[in-house]
């Protein structure tokens, strides 16, 4: 298996997937120095999915988002959308805290407020309800990932192909090469010619997912079962019954 460099990062399902920049503060307001970078993508207008650690809030919360849709040049593209608190929603699981590399609570999403936002929000990967009721992807299946690894050239777009070594109730195992920034990097399979996303990659290690021995050492994501695939769904409505009220709200007081 080789890394390789996305010819074209407009074409799907590349298209979808997005550089994530953080800028953070600490609780008493105080800018931190470090901006964290990770990947994401979007399952929905609007909605991106990424690894929950890099969304933990413990020691300073995010207060400023600068997004980079289907980035792949050493130079910052253009079409970059910032956005700062509160026009942006973040949900996670909050029992999950990294130090414990709990893989199957490592996710979260980005919801984005505004509704005047640039077209390529609204494109994302097909996410249906039937994908993920039925079966779940098992060993052997051909899979492929894309992020923003630290290891190569900053704000290019790397892919590679590979095969799933294991799945566990929770996990999905990969052989692919992963650094930091490539946490949140979707890995999905081609199902009668639609990419379907089956991961959110999330840790260089299956050492907390339940795998065999041997396998321990491979790649781990949140493997994306009805669980995931529910829990991220309830998070998006819930925050529409939100806006929903508040809308409401605000037309009974004019």
């Amino acid at each position: 298996m080789t890394r390789n460099r996305v010819a074209d990062s407009e074409l799907p399902p590349y298209s979808f997937v997005c550089l994530i920049e953080m800028y953070r503060v600490t609780h008493d307001g105080t800018p931190v120095s470090f901006v964290n970078r990770s990947t994401g993508f979007f399952i929905a207008p609007h909605v991106i999915v990424t690894a929950g650690h890099s969304l933990g809030e413990q020691d300073s919360r995010i207060h400023r988002l600068e997004i980079y849709p289907h980035q792949n040049s050493q130079i910052k593209s253009e079409q970059k959308l910032a956005v700062e608190s509160p026009d942006f929603v973040i949900r996670k699981v909050p029992e999950y805290h990294n130090p414990y590399c709990y893989v199957k609570d490592d996710f979260g999403i980005i919801i984005l407020k505004n509704e005047d936002l640039p077209d390529w929000t609204t494109h994302h990967f097909d996410w249906q309800n039937g994908n993920y009721a039925a079966q779940l992807p098992s060993a052997g299946q051909e899979i492929r990932i894309a992020g923003y690894p630290i290891d190569r050239p900053d704000f290019e777009l790397w892919e590679e192909s590979g095969k799933i070594v294991e799945v566990t109730k929770h996990c999905l195992l990969h052989p692919f090469t992963t650094t930091k920034r490539n946490s949140g990097s979707p890995i999905w399979s081609v199902e009668q010619g639609t990419p379907r996303v089956v991961g959110i990659h999330v840790s260089g290690n299956a050492a907390s997912c339940g795998a065999r021995p041997e396998n321990r050492p491979y790649g781990s994501a949140v493997l994306i079962n009805k669980r995931v695939y529910d829990t991220i769904n309830g998070w998006i409505a819930e925050h529409e019954a939100t806006r929903t009220r508040a809308a409401h709200d605000f037309r009974l007081a004019l």
